[in-house]
C-alpha cells in the first residue's frame, strides 16, 4: 500500500488505493508503506468498538491552501484552459488540493480501550517498534470527490469536468466527475463519483502510551 500518504500538516492520510482500512485497523509502516497487521476484534472478538465511535454531520472537505497550492478555474480572459477545466499549480512538494462531498467522519475515543491496546501491543511486540505500528481512530466516507497529491514542488495539473460542465470554484472538484489533461510531474490522485473512503486518521503510541497522530 506504497500509495497511501500521509499528507502532512493536515493530520491525515489519503486512501490513494482505496484499501479497505476499517476502524480499529492496526497497520505496519514499513518505509511508508502500510502493511496491514491486524484488526482490534482479532483480540478482542467480544468487544464492539461501536460503542466507543461517534459519527459527524455530512459536510464538504476542501483542500486549497494558498500558499503551497494555486487553482485557477478557465472560462475567462487571463486564463488559457476552457470553462470545463481547473489548472492546480503545486508550489511545495508533498501539497494536496481538491474537495470532498458529503463526507462523513467516524472516530473512535481510544480512552476506554487502552487497557486492550497496550495488551495488544504488548502481546505483538509492538511496543519495541514503537513509531512502525499505527491504529486506525478515525475514517472518512464520501460521496464523491476529486484529490490530487504532488510529492514535487512546481508541478502543475490540469482537469476536466467529465460531463463538460462549468468549473467556477474549488468546492466543484467534489462531484468527482474530472479526468485527467495534463501533468507537468508526477502526482497521486483521488478522482471519484461513487462512495469511497478517501482518508483516516490515525496514530502510534509513544513509550507513555500517549498517542501521536501522524501528519
Amino acid at each position: 500500500m506504497k500509495m497511501n500518504k500521509i499528507l502532512l500538516g493536515h493530520k491525515f492520510v489519503a486512501n490513494f488505493l482505496d484499501s479497505p482500512v476499517q476502524l480499529g485497523m492496526i497497520y505496519r509502516m514499513d518505509d511508508k508503506q502500510f502493511i496491514p497487521a491486524l484488526h482490534f476484534n482479532d483480540s478482542f472478538s467480544d468487544m464492539n468498538l461501536d460503542k466507543w465511535t461517534n459519527s459527524g454531520t455530512k459536510g464538504m472537505i476542501k483542500f486549497s491552501e494558498s500558499t503551497n497550492v494555486n487553482i485557477s478555474f478557465g472560462g475567462s480572459a487571463s486564463t488559457s484552459i476552457g470553462k470545463s477545466e481547473v489548472k492546480i499549480k503545486f508550489i511545495k512538494k508533498h501539497s494536496v488540493a481538491g474537495a470532498i462531498q458529503d463526507a462523513i467522519i467516524r472516530s473512535i475515543r481510544y480512552q476506554p480501550i487502552i487497557e486492550q491496546l497496550k495488551k495488544i501491543w504488548t502481546d505483538n511486540d509492538f511496543i519495541n517498534f514503537p513509531k512502525n505500528y499505527i491504529f486506525v481512530f478515525e475514517i472518512v466516507t464520501a460521496a464523491s470527490g476529486t484529490l490530487i497529491y504532488s510529492e514535487e514542488a512546481n508541478n502543475e495539473v490540469v482537469l476536466k469536468h467529465s460531463l463538460e460542465g462549468p468549473v467556477s470554484k474549488i468546492a466543484d472538484l467534489g462531484s468527482g466527475n474530472f479526468e485527467y489533461v495534463s501533468n507537468s510531474k508526477r502526482t497521486l490522485e483521488i478522482i471519484r463519483n461513487v462512495a469511497h473512503k478517501p482518508l483516516f486518521k490515525a496514530f502510534y503510541f509513544r513509550k507513555n502510551w500517549q498517542p501521536e497522530i501522524l501528519g
